[in-house]
């Protein structure tokens, strides 16, 4: 009588054997078939060239490369009176805003400027905006914007180093001295946008403080009248302890403003050079310029991928058609009853 073991041994030989004739059987179909499955794949990939030639559309990509800049960083030799900040309610040392200037290069506000603005390109003897060359015929010019923006944003990319704090802004065109070009205007909007919010902000800044100076000076007189008419009714304040706590108080209470009132003059003369001073917010360490080579299509890639695919395709279907073949034509028959 056989053992156990031996008949487990056993079946594993027949089905070792078994799965070795189905290999051979498919390797022998794929041999036998292998100039069919090299014409199709040969097929495929001379249909992917041409395709790639006539039917998909150039792209050339350019890209810009804007350095690092933080708030602090731009106070330069005015840093010594940063310390003077928090009395007046201003945060003199920001954040790095460079790390907005991926979110902000895409944003509705700089990519409508850049839109609207006119471009020459090859494919128009005047310059057009970018609705025109796009080609977008909407019933309404907002449409025509919205679409505009949604296809610049598709041709557009943008990256942080978080090492360094460079930001790497791209952007694929069909031309490209055009691609060069959009993409400056961006960085242009996106410098005159940061520009902008830093002269509002440090005007905001500079009204809010002047309007306290105002209040403090005020208190600083009152302080100091106090004090005056202290002094005129209470001449001999040396013989009463009273009398003499009472001065210290006003004198120091006299002190104390006086503090304050240098302090926000300061920083309001602070905010007024920062609100007049002429310094170009993004710094641009390589402007964009026209890319010598397409970055798309990638046409040798395309096509010896797609012969590739095919080729295994093609010989998958006739190693497994023999077995699976007849199955699936049954169950189509069955099927269409």
């Amino acid at each position: 009588m056989m053992a156990t073991g031996d008949r487990i041994t056993q079946e594993n030989d027949i089905q070792a054997a078994a799965r070795g004739e189905r290999y051979h059987a498919a390797a022998s179909a794929v041999w036998a078939n292998r100039k069919r499955v090299v014409t199709v794949a040969a097929a495929a990939g001379v249909i992917a060239l041409t395709v790639s030639f006539l039917v998909l559309p150039e792209y050339y990509r350019s890209s810009a490369t804007l350095l690092p800049e933080t708030e602090k960083n731009k106070m330069g030799g005015l840093s010594q009176f940063a310390g003077l900040a928090s009395l007046a309610g201003v945060n003199v040392q920001g954040a790095d805003v460079s790390r907005l200037y991926p979110v902000i290069a895409i944003s509705e506000t700089v990519l409508r400027n850049v839109i609207g603005r006119t471009y020459q390109t090859h494919r128009f003897a005047e310059p057009v905006n970018l609705v025109q060359f796009f080609g977008f015929e909407e019933d309404t010019p907002e449409e025509n914007m919205d679409r505009a923006l949604r296809r610049l944003r598709d041709l557009m990319s943008t990256s942080l180093d978080t090492k360094t704090g460079t930001v790497t802004i791209t952007l694929e065109m069909r031309e490209p001295q055009l691609a060069a070009d959009v993409l400056n205007a961006v960085v242009d909007e996106l410098d005159q946008f940061m520009r902008l919010k830093k002269i509002t902000s440090a005007s905001e800044q500079a009204r809010w403080i002047s309007q306290r100076v105002k209040q403090v000076d005020d208190d600083l007189r009152a302080a100091e009248d106090t004090l005056k008419t202290f002094r005129e009714k209470n001449r001999r304040v040396m013989d009463s302890p009273e009398l003499l706590l009472r001065q210290e108080r006003l004198i120091r209470e006299v002190t104390v403003r006086a503090t304050i009132a240098v302090e926000l003059k300061k920083q309001f003369e602070l905010a007024k050079i920062e609100e007049i001073k002429n310094v170009t917010i993004v710094s641009v360490l390589d402007v964009a310029r026209a890319p010598v080579k397409k970055e798309r299509p990638k046409r040798l890639l395309n096509t010896v991928a797609t012969f590739l695919l095919f080729l295994l395709g093609a010989s998958a279907y006739f190693a497994f058609e023999p077995v699976y073949g007849p199955r699936m034509r049954q169950a189509v028959r069955l099927f269409n009853r």
